[in-house]
């Protein structure tokens, strides 16, 4: 079995991200889950910067497994994901691409059911503790509790996002009110750009809400998605509010404009990802009637 490392240096080839998408594939079928996030899928795809990509070879069998890692943002540690092909597991795959990650890398697992507690177990047998959660939330949109109508305060407008106009402001917005979140608030306007390339893409899904007297101004947004772009269920994608207008309701007064615009296309269910640390928009949107579903969790090797 070999290890090679892609990075900004010797990018993935074409042919080699086709097979890391496929042996991805191949895992969701075995486990019922997707064992890349979406911006390490995109960064699969694509020459992201100062991101690494391991792909270890065994031979016969090709790539039998593949791991990423990428800077965080600020003082964040290392984010990592790994996937191994299913009939390739216990077999020292996964202990090869983890010791070549490096060693404050904090590694997600979005495994659920079954597929969870054995990647529990991989974590717990090489060292690696529990050290974040991301919970995934839901709840209908056509039954269970109603919520209460959007409240906008008189000096917002609310609109959509326009391409060719707001991508700046957006991206500005979107990395104050996540100064402190280790993935979304190093989005850049190549991070967008990449997201508005995506079948899902949709600029009325992304909902502004923007000062009456300067409407490029964005106070707060929330983007909403719905992927596949034909299906049923809708996701609160990503809600923000500029700090400096925080307190007015913003967050809830979008969220609920999202809820009725997912709503109002037809889906019959909504879900979301939030981090257990941001307690506000837990209970934010426990009151607006979602309960937990999922939780993914990130392992890392103890503090010194």
């Amino acid at each position: 079995m070999t290890v090679e490392v892609r990075d900004t240096a010797h990018p993935l080839a074409p042919a080699e991200s086709r097979d890391v998408l496929a042996l991805a594939a191949r895992a969701e079928a075995a486990d019922g889950s997707a064992p890349l996030s979406e911006q390490f899928r995109l960064s699969v795809e694509s020459d992201d910067p100062d991101v690494t990509h391991l792909l270890s070879y065994a031979a016969g069998l090709g790539l039998v497994g593949y791991a990423q890692s990428r800077p965080g943002s600020g003082d964040e540690p290392t984010s990592a994901e790994l996937v191994v092909s299913p009939e390739s597991r216990r077999r020292g795959v996964g202990s090869a691409l983890l010791a070549r990650l490096p060693g404050d890398a904090r590694v997600w697992s979005h495994a659920t059911g079954p597929a969870a507690g054995a990647a529990a177990e991989f974590a717990r047998a090489r060292g690696l503790e529990p050290v974040r959660s991301l919970h995934v939330m839901g709840r209908s949109l056509v039954d269970g509790p109603p919520w209460p109508p959007a409240a906008v305060p008189e000096r917002y407008a609310v609109r959509h996002f326009e391409p060719g106009r707001d991508e700046a402001a957006w991206v500005a917005v979107n990395a104050a009110a996540f100064a402190s979140h280790p993935e979304q608030g190093s989005l850049t306007r190549r991070d967008l750009e990449q997201r508005m390339a995506q079948p899902w893409w949709d600029p009325e899904g992304l909902i502004l809400l923007v000062e009456v007297a300067d409407p490029d101004v964005i106070a707060a947004f929330h983007w909403t998605k719905v992927d596949p772009p034909g299906g049923t269920t809708g996701e609160v994608y990503v809600v923000g509010v500029s700090p400096d207008r925080q307190g007015e309701g913003l967050g809830k007064a979008v969220t609920v404009l999202g809820l009725d615009h997912l709503r109002g296309r037809g889906l019959r269910d909504v879900v979301l990802y939030v981090d257990e640390e941001n307690v506000a928009a837990v209970h934010t949107y426990t009151r607006l009637g979602f309960t937990d579903r999922e939780v993914h969790r990130q392992f890392a090797r103890p503090a010194r």
